[in-house]
């Protein structure tokens, strides 16, 4: 009878052990494998695999590929143990919002990625992967250069009554961001202002759109809009404001409890390189996180822009009460 209690109480201590080393986590063996679930287009995703694929081979690597909203429901979903290694690509609110399912780790990389691009804490749980950065649009046929605006604050200048259209930031997640950092620089009354005296419509195209054509003097837009029509040859240019534009990024980090944690380590170091940012900005053109990179074509680097903290999290916690203000002061 002692015999088989002793075997019974071994057996439970080993398989507890098993579980508190993460199951299937292998940690004490070298990594074979890797499963990434990404968020971002599925040429970056392949393109970065295979770079990091041929700097270890030993390691076979599967992408998962979903919208945003789909891999986190999938990672809460597998709570305790999910089947994914590293989510790439996300909105950093978004690790903000599920923070506690994601693994603390500094990368071999981390002295090289500012702290207003990553988790800012001293080991972090996320990093930068691309900037949406905003910025302002204006056609160069119905302004000098001496004319151009140079701040937010000059979107309400009475010198440029009329000239003005922007996206409605209660219906365009874009100008929503706009709004905020608006009202983080300058307070309620500047976003009274602009309410009340510039142009809206609905869509965060129709304002680079009407700019492109000469409909308007100027907007604010993605960067990605304004090296768009640069590229067709319309006559616009860019304008990053001097008082800063929000270092908005989207971000990978190691998922807490992943199956491959030695693995997933190695394509954190792989995937804040020089290197990897590289494939981001080869494939899709997208601003990387690192200086030393160009910004999208037509665009300057990230170490010309001025960028500001912008608290996504924050951001998000006020949307709603922000948006239905505005809808107010617009009426």
């Amino acid at each position: 009878m002692k015999k088989i209690l002793f075997a019974v109480l071994a057996c439970t201590l080993l398989s507890g052990a098993v579980f508190s080393k993460g199951g299937n986590d292998k940690a004490d063996e070298p990594p074979k494998e890797l499963v990434v679930w990404s968020a971002a287009s599925e040429d970056e995703a392949q393109a970065l695999v295979a770079a990091f694929t041929k700097l270890h081979p030993e390691i076979s690597t599967s992408i998962i590929r979903a919208g945003s909203g789909e891999l986190l429901t999938r990672l809460n979903a597998e709570q305790p143990r999910p089947s994914g290694d590293v989510l790439m690509g996300i909105a950093r609110e978004s690790f903000d919002m599920a923070y506690e399912l994601f693994r603390p780790y500094k990368t071999a990389n981390h002295a090289n990625i500012g702290e207003n691009v990553r988790d800012p804490v001293a080991v972090p749980k996320y990093y930068g992967f691309s900037m949406p950065l905003q910025a302002l649009m204006v056609n160069t046929n119905l302004l000098k250069p001496e004319d151009y605006p140079k701040t937010w604050k000059d979107l309400i200048n009475p010198k440029y009554k009329g000239e003005i259209v922007l996206a409605n930031p209660t219906l365009s997640g874009s100008a929503y961001a706009q709004l905020y950092m608006w009202y983080k620089f300058y307070g309620e009354d500047f976003v009274r202002t602009i309410a009340q005296t510039v142009v809206f419509n609905t869509s965060s195209t129709a304002g680079p759109e009407a700019v492109a054509r000469g409909e308007y003097a100027i907007t604010a837009t993605g960067e990605a809009n304004i090296a768009k029509y640069m590229e067709k040859g319309n006559p616009v240019t860019f304008v990053y404001p001097s008082d800063g534009t929000g270092a908005r990024f989207d971000a990978s980090g190691i998922i807490d409890h992943g199956p491959n944690p030695k693995a997933a380590e190695l394509f954190m170091d792989f995937l804040t390189s020089k290197e990897a940012y590289q494939i981001i900005y080869d494939t899709r053109g997208r601003r990387v996180v690192i200086d030393g990179i160009p910004g999208p074509k037509h665009l300057p680097s990230l170490d010309k822009i001025k960028l500001v903290e912008y608290n996504a999290k924050e951001a998000a916690d006020m949307r709603e009460e922000l948006t239905s203000k505005f809808s107010d002061m617009m009426k």
